[in-house]
């Protein structure tokens, strides 16, 4: 199982690793995936791929490569 996984950040298109023990949430709204982190000073960023591929990502399921 992988905690730290790569994603696409929406607008710029760079690549953010985030570790997915420290994201309380994630929604899906239109074409962006917002991902929550937990804490206090909790905050949040904007990614293309879906929840679902974020999470096939994280078990390491073929369904979540994207190429």
């Amino acid at each position: 199982m992988q905690f730290w996984i790569k994603c696409t950040r929406l607008g710029s298109g760079d690549p953010y690793h985030v570790n997915i023990s420290l994201v309380g949430g994630m929604r899906r709204e239109g074409g962006k995936t917002i991902l929550e982190f937990v804490g206090s000073n909790a905050q949040t960023i904007e990614v293309i791929e879906t929840p679902e591929e974020i999470l096939a990502i994280h078990l390491g399921t073929a369904g979540g490569q994207r190429s």
